[in-house]
């Protein structure tokens, strides 16, 4: 359920930390901590409080969208997930989508898909970038930079091999919006290529 800033200032108990104060003291945690599970859980809760568009003010304030980068770049593969999954909910803010489709960030995301085998972290890759292409602030030149051939040949790919029918299925219907006949790359076991040979005339 979406929150309103009145109901935030209801939910707050007397004494107790305002929400804008508790999320920045959710990325200094991440910063200060050695803990990697508590990275893990300050990341969950980040994830968690981009869900509800009333905090993407907070969160963008407070650097999370920073914490989200630094965790596509980690090698664990909870922070990784939390990252990306951040970012779902957060990308149709209008300065969060500049954050997450510039350059070197959005490069991050495509290396994570095409590295990883978490089915997870896949589903998540493709329901992100499936929302920015069908942003409203998505202009055709963005959309040419997102969807490239090598991400459409990933996502081709996953929709043929993979085993999880929610990436299976989400990714079938990225390539059916954003794929064309001629940027997808079909395994060719699965294609019937039929080569017809048009003889020789034979003068009498």
């Amino acid at each position: 359920m979406f929150s309103s800033h009145a109901h935030l200032k209801r939910r707050t108990p007397e004494g107790g930390i305002p929400r804008p104060d508790y999320i920045e003291h959710l990325v200094e945690e991440y910063y200060t901590t050695t803990d990697l599970e508590a990275k893990e859980q300050v990341t969950a809760n980040l994830t968690n409080f981009a869900y509800d568009p009333i905090n993407w003010r907070y969160l963008k304030e407070a650097g999370a969208l920073d914490v989200f980068e630094d965790c596509v770049k980690s090698p664990n593969e909870r922070l990784q997930l939390h990252a990306i999954a951040g970012y779902c909910n957060i990308c149709l803010d209008h300065v969060a989508f500049k954050f997450i489709t510039n350059i070197d960030a959005f490069a991050q995301i495509s290396r994570l898909l095409h590295a990883t085998e978490a089915t997870d972290i896949q589903l998540n890759c493709i329901a992100l970038l499936y929302q920015l292409l069908s942003a409203y602030s998505c202009i055709q030149e963005q959309k040419s930079l997102i969807a490239t051939p090598c991400l459409l040949k990933k996502i081709t790919q996953l929709r043929n091999e993979s085993t999880d029918l929610r990436v299976k299925n989400i990714a079938t219907l990225f390539c059916e919006d954003f794929g064309t006949r001629s940027e997808e790359v079909v395994d060719s076991k699965n294609v019937l290529t039929t080569v017809k040979t048009v003889p020789k005339s034979v003068n009498n």
